[in-house]
């Protein structure tokens, strides 16, 4: 990886035949690959499309207070305490007034100055509020005894008075985040560059699937709603809302779950009687509670490897696992920069060639490169953001989960053991005890736990253990050295429920006409008064619309697998390619301009 090793620039577009080798058995059966292989159901399933478009998939946020998170109003409400907006005690001519409104449409460096010396220390705060009522952008100071105005992004402003703040006890803004066919941090970096506003002010509970319809609560420190109001018309597929102030800002994890509205196509089986039977089994016994393949991202070379090779400390292959060709990137720009870097690993070249706003993982990643080089290979990779760096540490992490509850089902089914870990109450309690001979009968599958391995946890006191020790011994990788003194790549450890029961079960079984059909209704389809009817006249088709609630960090597509006794990656059909694929070139535009790129790593 010399910086200084430079090659000739000829052919510099040609492919890249082979770089890193790709994890074995992915491109058969992925499922496999990560541990996915086992069911607790024995009955023989049915086909179906799902997610054949994004519409068919529906997430709210289940708040930590056990409410169900919906987008019902776009409005930017003022809540300004000292109502300056009412005209009748701010002292301004109409004219002025009309000139603020003009300056904060047309963001001109146009200067309105308000003589001060005979107002008042009331009225020259009055004014202040009033300024900002109009605009937070606008910028209102005293100088040589007038008030001078100017429009300023309010990220740039050196100042911003506490004082003008609504409600001192409640310092955060809450809102709802609605988007469409885009992940979580995607959007997050949308409205921040939009805003002009580092995304590290955001906070928020959960990452939500990409490929949906999901809504789910943002906070941010003291900005205040109008910061938004023109946000829903200049982001596509992107809506904020149910603006409220709050005392604490979100944390991750910091909620109960999610409520999902799935929508089936096409399935294959006659019986309805069947479906019931399938359901009704489903939500009696569960699902097993596996990492899905979101988990592991859609590279190549997998996500989990690069956090293998984090957890053994070798940061070089760590490194070139990140920047490796892969020929599956959708951005062409990202595929050609990264194969002028594995040709050529000439940095300095690459980046004066890239476009100045393009943003990606891997391009962090060289500008850390060229600044540490080949001396701190850490420091380069901290220039990875930290969320993304744990991601590929989680994604190892849960691999070997998957990995560890497969061969227990083959081993033991879903028997519980002696020495095995469990908690007491699924919904929040985190003290985790040990199965005995005495309290065994007493405890219900649902409350067995398994760790994702690390320092401060507890292992199962059966030959469970000797499993984890087994699987991280094949990598290299000490379960007893777990802990670097480089923080960021120290893994705790935590515990994830084995079985998971579905929540407030709802389903139907619909017929329609048309494959392209939209029967599931948004939170944004209800403010538009947008009906989406199926057609069936013919009964051409045969579709199935489950509602559930999942715990957090269970993930739906393993629901769907324990009731289609389908692997997911099998029932992704060209179908869905070809929507995929069908995105018009203006909406790609039209998101290539919105923000700085990042590569969308693991949902």
């Amino acid at each position: 990886m010399d910086s200084n090793n430079k090659t000739s620039m000829e052919n510099i577009n040609e492919p890249v035949r082979k770089r890193m080798r790709p994890d074995p058995s992915s491109d058969n059966n992925p499922e496999e690959s990560v541990g996915i292989t086992q069911f607790l159901s024995n009955h023989d399933g049915f086909d179906g499309i799902i997610k054949y478009r994004y519409s068919d998939f529906l997430v709210n946020e289940i708040s930590s207070d056990g409410s169900i998170i919906h987008l019902t109003d776009l409005s930017c409400p003022n809540f300004d305490q000292n109502k300056s907006n009412s005209l009748t005690n701010v002292p301004l001519s109409e004219e002025i007034i009309d000139r603020l409104k003009t300056l904060s449409q047309t963001h001109d460096k146009d200067l309105i100055s308000i003589p001060a010396n005979d107002l008042t220390k009331e009225q020259r705060t009055s004014i202040h509020h009033f300024v900002r009522s109009i605009d937070i952008n606008l910028k209102s100071e005293l100088i040589n005894g007038s008030i001078q105005i100017t429009y300023q992004p309010i990220a740039n402003q050196t100042r911003r008075s506490t004082e003008q703040w609504p409600d001192k006890t409640k310092p955060y803004l809450k809102f709802v985040l609605y988007k469409e066919n885009r992940d979580t941090m995607d959007t997050i970096q949308s409205i921040g560059a939009l805003l002009n506003m580092n995304t590290s002010l955001f906070q928020y509970a959960g990452i939500k699937d990409k490929r949906g319809k999901t809504c789910q609560e943002v906070t941010i420190h003291k900005v205040l709603p109008n910061k938004f109001k023109n946000l829903n018309q200049r982001l596509s597929a992107v809506k904020v809302g149910n603006f409220q102030l709050c005392q604490n800002p979100l944390r991750l994890g910091q909620l109960q779950g999610n409520r999902f509205e799935i929508f089936i196509r096409n399935i294959s089986i006659e019986s309805n009687e069947n479906i019931q039977i399938y359901v009704t089994n489903w939500i009696e016994k569960g699902f097993i509670n596996y990492f899905g393949l979101q988990r592991f991202g859609s590279r190549t070379l997998a996500t989990q490897t690069v956090g293998k090779y984090l957890l053994q400390h070798d940061w070089s292959q760590a490194i070139n696992a990140i920047l490796a060709y892969d020929e599956t990137i959708t951005q062409e720009w990202l595929r050609n920069l990264l194969n002028q870097w594995n040709k050529t690993h000439d940095i300095k070249t690459i980046l004066d060639g890239t476009i100045p706003y393009r943003r990606s993982i891997e391009v962090d990643l060289l500008r850390g490169l060229q600044k540490h080089d080949q001396t701190n290979l850490i420091g380069a990779l901290s220039s990875i953001p930290r969320n993304t760096r744990l991601l590929y540490l989680h994604a190892y992490q849960s691999m070997i989960w998957n990995k560890i509850v497969s061969k227990r089902l083959i081993t033991y089914g879903n028997e519980i053991l002696i020495g095995d870990l469990y908690i007491n109450d699924i919904t929040n309690d985190t003290n985790v005890f040990y199965v005995t001979e005495n309290n065994r009968n007493n405890i219900k599958i649902e409350q067995i736990v398994l760790p994702l391995p690390g320092y401060d946890i507890k292992y199962p006191l059966n030959d469970i253990h000797s499993w984890y020790k087994d699987l991280l011994n094949e990598d290299g990788i000490n379960i007893d050295q777990m802990k670097y003194h480089v923080k960021d790549y120290s893994l705790p450890g935590n515990y994830r429920q084995f079985i998971v029961r579905p929540g407030q079960v709802d389903y139907r079984i619909v017929y329609y006409d048309n494959i392209n059909d939209d029967p599931l209704q948004s939170d944004y389809d209800r403010l538009m008064n947008h009906n989406n009817n199926l057609k069936s006249e013919l009964n051409t088709y045969k579709g199935l619309i489950l509602a559930f609630s999942l715990p957090k960090s269970s993930y739906a597509t393993m629901a769907l697998r324990e009731i289609l006794h389908r692997n997911e990656s099998k029932l992704q059909t060209h179908h869905q390619q070809q929507e995929q694929s069908s995105l018009t070139n203006e909406t790609i535009i039209n998101q290539e301009e919105e923000i700085e790129e990042i590569e969308d790593v693991v949902l």
